[in-house]
């Protein structure tokens, strides 16, 4: 135990930051500020780090990620700046990023890492006003994009109605209304509007548009997430593997900030936050201990830094109600798989099974109008009618990642009715599980068969393991008065809190979710520029 801060001023501390929470972006900010000098301690409550971008074995001799599982463009800034692979991360390519399946009789549509690949199968397959649709869709999309700044680094965003009420002209303000206030089903309707020549187009971007929200397709302001899972960088555009798993990324900055002479210690629970005279000054951990340092950094999302770690401080009404306002749900079943070999794909779409690398993953996904349908069922505490999922098997392409003879399998299951009663929930889960299983099945015959180990987590289990407020993954969902400068608690700071000297890196705060190491590393150069003020 170190001393009291009675006895110890800011300028003495031992730490100049401690970090809570090992996560890809809580490591972000040590690596920034460690290289610029500052001594920095990061604690982590469970036994690895990476949070829900982390990689440990959970099936037996399987390296398995319970989170993220694919890599998303970076920020040009970000590659530069941490390097991956000069500090070890081999990343994978991915020929065919994803097969997505609609029903027993939708066509696939693949989606292909070439462009020209993409198009002539959108134009072989669903025909000319599909190609078009597709290529107009992506260019409406590019707008409203680059006002979300979902790649942009270092930059503290607006707020949302100024951003809207900025637009050059009329008609782009009303594309932005569209973009972020509208539904997913006013875009969808607008480039794809046959149903049945369209059929699977619309109902795979309706699926890209509530993974990350509790809503469905139909629902105001789902088109949000839709902009924002649709937005690219620019330099990488493409999903790639990260060979031994997504964890890999965060232990490539353990070894730098160590190299630094930061530390990065796991299985230290932090109990709470220290605070005197209306400042962070330190942290204490489950086990009594106690550290100091000048400036305290949460990588936990909003409720779990506030009203619980720092709940003996009173925020400003305004905050405090911004706080608790924020909605965080987990409305998903995580299941993995431990296979004895390759499923194959069944015999309604046999020629998949030719395409190299088609078997890697994709989504398994229902028309607009189930979706919405598995929406308010789950709103009710009901099970939906069918199980909307995403689908991997990593394996295909890393045979580091399960023993020889042997495959892993993930799915992320849909709509799950996170809000029923507690008591109800564990059957529930199970019941959801069966149905992710089918829904499988039904497109890989077999794939039942070849299961020789599972495990399953709702979002309960994320909420105990990761420390996300109801199990929220997105620490905030995609909703638009959650998010750009809605996502910030004081104007004009995108990481600065209420109380003195602590701040948020996680991804409560702007850009938000998926792993973009920007909320760590915006948040790490805010401090720098406020301490040397």
């Amino acid at each position: 135990m170190l001393a009291s801060p009675s006895a110890l001023s800011t300028d003495t501390a031992p730490y100049d930051a401690i970090v809570i929470g090992a996560g890809h972006n809580g490591l972000a900010t040590a690596t920034v500020l460690s290289r610029n000098g500052k001594r920095v301690l990061v604690l982590e409550k469970n036994g690895y780090v990476g949070g829900m971008g982390g990689t440990r074995e959970i099936l037996k001799d399987c390296q398995n990620e319970v989170g993220a599982s694919c890599m998303f463009p970076l920020s040009k800034e970000i590659q530069e700046y941490f390097q991956f692979e000069k500090n070890g991360v081999e990343l994978i390519p991915l020929p065919v990023m994803a097969v997505n399946l609609t029903g027993k009789n939708g066509r696939p549509l693949i989606f292909y890492k070439n462009s020209l690949k993409l198009a002539f199968g959108l134009l072989k397959n669903y025909g000319p006003s599909a190609m078009i649709g597709f290529a107009r869709f992506i260019k409406f999309c590019d707008y409203p994009a680059k006002m979300l700044d979902r790649f942009t680094a270092r930059k503290t965003p607006q707020n949302l109605t100024d951003i809207i009420s900025q637009a050059p002209t009329q008609e782009k303000r009303a594309q932005l209304e569209m973009a972020f206030n509208g539904s997913a089903m006013d875009i969808i309707d607008k480039f794809f509007p046959d149903p049945i020549k369209h059929k699977e187009l619309r109902a795979n971007m309706a699926f890209a548009a509530v993974q990350a929200t509790f809503k469905g397709p139909y629902s105001q302001g789902s088109a949000m997430c839709l902009i924002y899972t649709m937005a690219q960088e620019g330099s990488a555009g493409m999903m790639q593997r990260v060979k031994g798993g997504m964890g890999k990324l965060s232990e490539s900055l353990v070894t730098q900030i160590e190299s630094l002479g930061g530390e990065v210690r796991t299985k230290q629970q932090v109990k709470k936050i220290i605070i005197e005279n209306e400042a962070a000054v330190g942290v204490e951990l489950k086990n009594g201990d106690q550290f100091f340092a000048k400036t305290i950094i949460s990588n936990l999302d909003k409720p779990a830094t506030f009203n619980k770690l720092a709940q003996d401080y009173p925020l400003p009404e305004e905050i405090k109600q911004q706080v608790d306002g924020f909605e965080h749900r987990g409305a998903y079943v995580h299941m993995l798989f431990k296979l004895s070999g390759l499923p194959r794909y069944a015999a309604h779409i046999d020629k998949l099974n030719r395409i190299p690398f088609a078997q890697f993953g994709g989504a398994m996904v229902a028309d607009p109008e189930v979706l919405q349908r598995c929406y308010e069922q789950s709103k009710k505490g009901e099970l939906p009618p069918i199980v909307p999922l995403a689908f991997q098997f990593p394996s295909l392409l890393d045979d580091s990642l399960a023993p020889e003879g042997f495959h892993i399998a993930s799915a992320y299951g849909f709509y799950f009715p996170c809000d029923a009663e507690k008591s109800r929930r564990g059957k529930l889960r199970d019941e959801f599980g069966e149905m992710i299983i089918d829904h499988i099945d039904m497109h890989m015959t077999g794939f039942r068969e070849l299961i020789v180990d599972k495990a399953i987590f709702s979002s309960d289990h994320f909420a105990v393991m990761e420390g996300a407020s109801n199990g929220d993954w997105t620490h905030g969902l995609l909703h638009p008065e959650q998010m750009v400068g809605d996502r910030c608690l004081i104007e004009g700071t995108g990481h600065t809190t209420p109380i003195t000297n602590l701040y948020l890196c996680g991804s409560s705060c702007h850009p938000g979710p998926g792993v973009t190491f920007l909320p760590g590393y915006n948040c790490a150069f805010e401090v720098l520029d406020t301490h040397a003020a």
